[in-house]
């Protein structure tokens, strides 16, 4: 798969993580070989992680520096109306100086209802800081979290910045993923980048009701189903996000890079008819309702 940017196209994520349980994670993922990571204001950890950041760059016994990761953040709901302190308060506590990429979190602000006519104001009003502290060098790239096409088609029609090279991040597994590819398709002229979380539809793929075909590919190729499924969104040229507390499990996700290439488009297309058009289903924050 050709780079179409310099994130790495595999990302630790660190939703629930936090304390000593996450600053465990992120060096066992740093070791693994991990250099992308993804936190978010909203989860608390962006303290600890700093921390293990900092360990990292004054090990006497590696040469990993800054320059070798890249660190997503996100600005939280109820932030919506202070993002640019928001972004300040992040670069602290992650001890650096710039973050590769921010994220708006999501399209609405906390503690308001769904139709409330002041999440667009803040939203649009967030874009315009992300995009002057891009200006600044704050941020290397800025993008948006689970935002409906309609909510980035707002972004082009009503902001002088548009979404030239923005990046989307969003679920996406087997149950749910054409909003992802309309996303991409329909803003291709833009240069959008799609990252994906909860590949693993929150446990589904790996529990007892997984599709059979999954299992049937996965032996085939002598490959693990998380493999099979982050190889299925890598091929889309699709990001993806993986969590796990246990090593073997973090260097097996590494694996679906070299995966890619051993699906045929046979397999692509199975793994695509696990879920069937106008039946998706959604598992985690639905966006769709907020306007």
């Amino acid at each position: 798969m050709p780079p179409i940017h310099p994130m790495p196209p595999i990302g630790l994520g660190t939703f629930r993580l936090k304390g000593d349980a996450v600053k465990q994670v992120l060096r066992d993922a740093i070791r693994t070989g991990y250099r992308h990571i993804d936190t978010a204001a909203i989860y608390r950890n962006e303290q600890a992680i700093g921390a293990v950041l900092q360990e990292t760059y004054h090990n006497p016994q590696t040469t990993i520096t800054r320059s070798d990761f890249w660190i997503t953040s996100k600005i939280s709901p109820y932030d919506m109306k202070r993002p640019r302190e928001a972004l300040l308060q992040t670069l602290r506590l992650l001890q650096t100086e710039y973050l590769n990429l921010y994220l708006i979190h999501w399209p609405a602000v906390a503690r308001k209802s769904a139709n409330s006519p002041e999440h667009k104001i803040l939203r649009l009003e967030a874009w315009n800081v992300l995009n002057e502290a891009k200006r600044e060098g704050l941020v290397r790239h800025i993008g948006v979290s689970n935002f409906t096409p309609q909510h980035i088609q707002e972004l082009i029609d009503e902001t002088e910045y548009g979404i030239q090279d923005a990046f989307v991040q969003m679920e996406i597994h087997p149950w749910y993923w054409r909003d992802a590819l309309e996303i991409q398709t329909r803003f291709r002229g833009y240069g959008v980048t799609i990252v994906g979380y909860a590949l693993l539809a929150e446990g589904r793929l790996v529990g007892e009701s997984f599709p059979q075909v999954l299992d049937d590919i996965s032996e085939r190729l002598g490959l693990s189903k998380v493999q099979v499924v982050l190889a299925w969104a890598l091929s889309k040229n699709w990001g993806v996000l993986v969590k796990s507390e246990n090593i073997d499990h973090l260097q097996e996700n590494l694996g679906a890079l070299s995966a890619v290439n051993v699906l045929t488009s046979g397999d692509l297309a199975i793994l695509d008819s696990i879920s069937s058009a106008g039946e998706e289903e959604k598992l985690c924050w639905d966006p769709r309702h907020v306007k």
